[in-house]
């Protein structure tokens, strides 16, 4: 049961910002910054998680054992996403491709350290292994494994 709390603290969180996030007036723009202290106190002091109130990023994500978790403001995360611990969603750093960052789709489970780096696509329903390193785009229903990622799935499209 504890660790259950800990897995809706953070999206709990990321969802009092998400909610405060970019409105004009005096109430939300306090909300904000009271989200901003949370963030910082508990999302990346004590889990090590960077997880930004971003409108692209559903808020219904699970968190299981939520430690070191990267998720960029820029990532878009359907419903229903499964992230375990120590996964980097983000872009590929600097230069022209900074500005792409994952696609997520609906129900996509990812394993314990997987890397889903750049301007990819993860169609819903798909399954990436711990410690896979996804650097394209892959259909629904897709079976991620390995280094770089391979479908293994034996559905096809």
């Amino acid at each position: 049961m504890k660790n259950d709390r800990k897995a809706r603290l953070i999206p709990s969180i990321f969802r009092y910002g998400k909610n405060h996030m970019g409105k004009e007036t005096f109430y939300h723009k306090v909300n904000y910054g009271i989200y901003k202290i949370l963030n910082a106190i508990f999302v990346i002091g004590f889990f090590g998680t960077e997880l930004h109130a971003s409108q692209s990023i559903s808020d219904n994500i699970i968190l299981f054992h939520p430690y070191g978790i990267v998720i960029s403001g820029g990532a878009t995360l359907g419903e229903g996403v499964i992230i375990r611990q120590q996964v980097t969603i983000g872009n590929k750093g600097s230069g022209k491709n900074a500005e792409q960052c994952p696609i997520i789709g609906d129900n996509v489970d990812i394993g314990a350290g997987a890397k889903i780096i750049g301007g990819v696509v993860i169609g819903e329903n798909s399954k990436i292994g711990a410690n896979a390193v996804v650097t394209k785009s892959f259909p629904p229903n897709s079976i991620l494994v390995g280094v770089p990622a391979k479908n293994i799935s034996k559905v096809s499209d």
